[in-house]
């Protein structure tokens, strides 16, 4: 299946969406008066950029795991096709501007012996 890419609209929307947050950040961190005038441009992009680390993992996060709620219970061995048990084990993802936690959905086939990561695609149609 191919990845849905966004137009720019849809992409200049998201953008315009997340500049209201940072009026939102803004607020937050500094009340509304804002930062006084000894707050330099360093500081405040500070600021920035944590929102935007946080935003980053935050929406990876979720949406990584609405991907993992999607795969069924079990999943078929690449190797023999046998119904193997999804699990999730924690993995750290280091992504463009963040850093997250991950719940990775992953599958053992006891009869082959090996670990395997499921998808949506189905079982492999050979061996590499």
């Amino acid at each position: 299946m191919a990845a849905p890419q966004l137009t720019p609209e849809q992409l200049q929307e998201l953008r315009e969406l997340t500049a209201r947050w940072g009026k939102v950040v803004a607020q937050r961190v500094f009340g509304d008066a804002g930062p006084g005038l000894d707050v330099d441009l360093a500081s405040l992009e500070q600021v920035a950029v944590a929102a935007a680390r946080g935003l980053t993992e935050g929406t990876l996060a979720t949406l990584l795991e609405q991907q993992a709620q999607a795969l069924p219970a079990e999943s078929p061995c690449p190797e023999c096709e046998r119904p193997c048990p999804i699990h999730q084990e924690p993995r750290t993802l280091t992504a463009r501007g963040g850093t997250l936690c991950y719940r990775e959905p992953i599958a053992h086939c006891p009869a082959c012996r090996r670990d395997f990561f499921p998808s949506a695609s189905g079982p492999a149609s050979g061996r590499p």
